[in-house]
């Protein structure tokens, strides 16, 4: 089953504050566009863009920001889209912003 990029997953996503990608200009940037968006009074679904949006990675896929620290603790593990599409089974299994969506 594959993971949907959408709003309830991205208000659920934990990409925003995982210390892999907390530290990325990029990153930070483009954060910087899901507060627009949640500030807007149009209608957001239409605004979400995967392109633009930092999160959502086991949906998406790799992200093309070259600044990650990898090195850092994936906090896949703790988020509800994780846990509600049991991405514990899949490959990869977590640091989805680096090595792509998940093949669930």
């Amino acid at each position: 089953m594959e993971v949907e990029f959408c709003l309830e997953n991205l208000e659920k996503c934990l990409c925003d504050c995982c210390p892999v990608q907390n530290k990325s200009r990029c990153v930070l940037d483009k954060m910087k566009i899901i507060q627009e968006i949640s500030q807007d009074d149009l209608d957001s679904r239409i605004m979400i863009e995967k392109e633009r949006i930092p999160a959502i990675y086991c949906a998406s896929g790799k992200t093309t920001v070259e600044d990650l620290n990898s090195l850092q603790e994936c906090q896949c593990e703790k988020c509800m889209v994780w846990k509600e599409n049991n991405l514990f089974s899949g490959e990869p299994a977590g640091y989805f912003c680096r090595d792509g969506k998940s093949k669930h």
